[in-house]
């Protein structure tokens, strides 16, 4: 589906309905707000820096921003870009905590899932914020070859990393397969990109 720049996939639209089926905490529209305000952290220090997005897809793996060729961001700028949505994630744990103390644990809840949100999207891997951030300051201090090697490396021992933590989790569980999915879809997107030979730079 699709209405001006915005595009859905049928495999959001599945994940959304699963997520929703499995929610028995009543926790997914605090995740769906705090995903939403992470990208609006991204599209805002997009525009702010003179950069134009002409995509916005939200898929399975998650939300995916396009910037457009006529309006390029510098690697400084992009460097920025990336770590916005992450910054926001990080001032809304706070502010929730803050809120937390006056209004009920509740926002404590909320304060959680920004943090992990921003945690997880800080790793440095190619895919999330952390990588595409690591990606700009090394090309623009050395070279976007060295960028790629070193993205590449650290890229590969993350989700190596996520696997196996993912894989204990599972077997200890009996059940929590969130992790491991997660990083499975990381080797995936990262056998994809060395296939492709082409950096990701897509939102995630």
């Amino acid at each position: 589906m699709r209405w001006g720049r915005l595009e859905i996939s049928g495999g959001f639209l599945l994940a959304a309905a699963a997520l929703y089926y499995l929610d028995d905490q009543g926790v997914l529209l605090w995740g769906a707000l705090a995903c939403a305000l992470h990208e609006l952290g991204h599209y805002a220090a997009i525009f702010g820096l003179g950069g134009k997005v002409s995509r916005i897809r939200l898929s399975a793996s998650g939300a995916e921003m396009v910037l457009s060729s006529a309006r390029p961001l510098g690697p400084g700028a992009q460097m920025i870009a990336a770590l916005a949505g992450p910054a926001v994630n990080l001032g809304l744990a706070l502010l929730a905590a803050r809120l937390a103390v006056r209004f009920g644990e509740g926002w404590y809840v909320f304060a959680g899932l920004n943090l992990g949100l921003a945690g997880f999207n800080l790793l440095p891997v190619a895919q999330l914020d952390g990588g595409r951030a690591l990606y700009s300051l090394i090309t623009l201090l050395w070279s976007q070859r060295l960028a790629e090697r070193v993205t590449g490396f650290c890229s590969a021992l993350v989700a190596e990393g996520l696997v196996l933590a993912g894989a204990a989790v599972l077997w200890r569980s009996r059940g929590n397969f969130t992790l491991l999915v997660t990083a499975l879809w990381l080797v995936c997107s990262l056998v994809r990109q060395e296939r492709a030979r082409k950096p990701a730079y897509s939102r995630k």
